[in-house]
């Protein structure tokens, strides 16, 4: 198995390159601590979970796609753009992914510019691929061709269904802002195929012998990500290596990590190098908890009680 080194100067001379996330307040003395901190998104488009967290600081930007839109009271595609619209407003100048319902190329293209105008800071979201998936006769480089003229037209594109790093490296050379690999995904796509007679991971990579006499061969993933460790972590990995390639060749566009299953992956990812988290609000809203600290505010307040008011 080749396991992708850890190199902290590619990795680092890569985030320099990246903007500034948290900036410094005019006529506040103290510099920002976290200048070059991982941003935070939501994953939600219900103006009542994102609001508090915005106007906490918790997030500064969301992802958006049709079920949430569904969720947050949408029943047409006029109601769906108001919403997305109220949003970009509300967060601006911070981005809001907002995902494509067309499938063909010309239409895709021609939906991106609609929801370009919805706000300055809304980024469009291009599935990679899955297209053939819909309708055998498509072309499977719709994503990469859309993405490529939305580039050309300076409109911001999220990559989204990204499952493979050559997934990512292909949506980058084509212009993509962001890539987001769905992370908690990929275990549940092994816990359900995987073949227990053979290595975790095996629905995703399998190779017996080089010549694959057998016709059953199988290389969706590289086998670090896909038989590395615990298939659970496989979407660690999977955000390390895109990491490791992007630092590599300094490519600068950022890694989204999406479809977290629970609150640790959020440190597992942070950990491979991931430039965004977006987080279902469920979770954002634990962020700040754990028991040690609930027993220590205790203590604390049942302490304070001695000095009186």
């Amino acid at each position: 198995m080749f396991t992708p080194p850890f190199s902290s100067d590619a990795m680092f001379h890569r985030k320099s390159l990246l903007p500034v996330i948290n900036p410094d307040k005019a006529g506040n003395p103290l510099k920002h601590p976290a200048a070059k901190a991982p941003r935070i998104f939501a994953d939600s488009a219900t103006r009542s979970e994102i609001e508090p967290l915005f106007r906490a600081g918790i997030v500064n930007g969301i992802t958006t796609n049709p079920t949430l839109l569904k969720k947050a009271g949408a029943k047409s595609w006029t109601e769906a753009k108001a919403i997305m619209k109220d949003l970009c407003a509300l967060l601006n100048p911070h981005p809001v992914s907002l995902e494509l319902t067309e499938l063909a190329e010309d239409a895709m293209v021609r939906q991106a510019s609609e929801l370009s105008e919805l706000g300055g800071n809304s980024i469009i979201k291009v599935p990679i691929g899955g297209y053939r998936a819909v309708n055998p006769a498509a072309d499977p480089y719709t994503g990469l061709k859309v993405i490529r003229r939305l580039w050309e037209r300076g409109i911001k594109v999220n990559t989204t269904l990204i499952f493979n790093t050559t997934q990512a490296l292909w949506a980058a050379n084509a212009g993509a802002t962001y890539v987001s690999p769905f992370l908690g995904r990929l275990a549940d796509y092994g816990y359900k195929h995987d073949l227990p007679e053979r290595t975790p991971g095996n629905s995703l990579y399998w190779v017996e012998d080089h010549k694959n006499s057998k016709g059953d061969q199988v290389m969706h993933n590289s086998e670090y990500v896909a038989s590395g460790g615990a298939l659970k972590d496989a979407g660690a990995r999977l955000i390390f290596e895109i990491a490791t390639v992007f630092a590599n060749y300094q490519i600068t566009t950022e890694i989204l990590a999406a479809s977290f299953r629970n609150p640790v992956q959020l440190t597992e990812c942070l950990l491979a190098g991931a430039d965004i988290l977006t987080v279902p609000a469920a979770v954002l809203a634990t962020v700040a908890d754990h028991p040690l600290s609930d027993e220590g505010m205790k203590a604390f307040a049942e302490d304070s009680k001695a000095f009186g008011k």
